[in-house]
């Protein structure tokens, strides 16, 4: 038989990996005195915990619900079950403000500069041994983050798990830098000359592996690839769910779907399979995750890979999308798999 101590435990953490909006929903229900959670949320809203400003050079935040940030008495309560329900809700508003002071001051670049190579490397470990706080360990760490989105400085919805990031991500992010800044003509051993510099020592199978992970084409592949141009900056990749949507700005610009194998193509190889465009790349981003596709083509792959996403944000997204198509053709001999028009 399972002791009440451990269906406690087991209940705290599915309260710590709320999403927010349920978890809002959870603490206006325990705190009428109703002891079931309220499950008959909005899946789509994405509310977010606190907003970063930058005021007077010093980085400060504002809690987005008064909520989220209370300590409940349970003082006027007999239930156990509502009693137990009100600590649950104290500890984790202690736990997210915890993480979010803490994550304030070890990533203060990032934070300032918007930049994701401005982020140290972190690990779950490495936090809780640097900001301990008592009953917090990895497994309740780990599910919290999950479900906790802010809004930066840049005004950007930052999601704070991606602020954990690893060693291997971190040199990825400083090669992905480096190609950018270097223009296509940078082999493997100059990127290695080039990370010396900067006291990063790698090898060059270490370098390959970081390269795949931001899907950066070898020295061949660079030279003819059309995404590189350095007045086009593409964000990282996002997969292609309903779990992730929510990143991609209700913002104008260009997106281009991708997938992990490359494809061929009549001049060269390549995983991209759609280059498009919107005034709203959110709502279009979503429209791609249900059963209803206008293109086919598209919606075969959609069903039958792991697709991923990555935008450019610009007020010009129809001629840039004319751009980029025309490159892709003009590099790659036609257009990509699932464009039927354009370049």
């Amino acid at each position: 038989m399972i002791s009440k101590q451990k269906i406690g435990k087991i209940i705290f953490s599915k309260v710590l990996q709320m999403p927010l909006t349920k978890y809002l929903t959870y603490i206006e229900k325990i705190t009428k005195g109703l002891t079931e959670p309220f499950t008959n949320y909005d899946h789509q809203k994405k509310a977010f915990y606190a907003k970063v400003m930058i005021k007077d050079a010093t980085l400060c935040f504002e809690i987005s619900d008064e909520r989220l940030e209370t300590v409940y008495s349970t003082e006027k309560y007999t239930e156990n079950k509502i009693i137990c329900s009100l600590k649950w809700i104290n500890s984790r508003n202690k736990f997210s403000l915890h993480v979010l002071k803490s994550l304030l001051h070890y990533q203060s670049k990032y934070w300032f500069s918007g930049k994701e190579i401005d982020l140290k490397p972190l690990t779950l470990k490495e936090f809780l041994s640097l900001y301990p706080l008592q009953y917090l360990d990895q497994s309740r760490l780990s599910r919290l983050i999950s479900n906790l989105s802010v809004i930066s400085p840049q005004n950007r919805v930052i999601n704070l798990q991606s602020l954990f990031i690893s060693k291997k991500k971190y040199h990825a992010c400083l090669i992905k830098e480096i190609v950018r800044d270097n223009g296509n003509a940078l082999k493997d051993k100059d990127i290695q000359h080039l990370l010396a510099q900067k006291e990063v020592h790698l090898y060059l199978r270490t370098i390959c592996n970081c390269r795949n992970l931001h899907n950066i084409p070898n020295y061949k592949e660079r030279v003819v690839a059309y995404h590189y141009n350095k007045d086009i900056n593409f964000v990282d990749y996002i997969m292609l769910s309903i779990k992730y949507f929510y990143k991609t700005p209700a913002e104008a610009g260009v997106y281009e779907l991708s997938v992990l194998s490359k494809i061929g193509y009549q001049n060269h190889r390549s995983n991209v399979i759609y280059i498009g465009s919107s005034k709203n790349l959110r709502k279009r981003i979503r429209s791609y995750l249900g059963n209803n596709f206008k293109n086919s083509r598209l919606g075969k792959f959609i069903n039958s890979y792991d697709v991923f996403v990555r935008f450019y944000l610009t007020e010009n997204y129809i001629s840039v999308e004319r751009k980029l198509l025309k490159n892709f053709k003009n590099n790659y001999g036609e257009l990509p798999k699932t464009n039927s028009l354009g370049g």
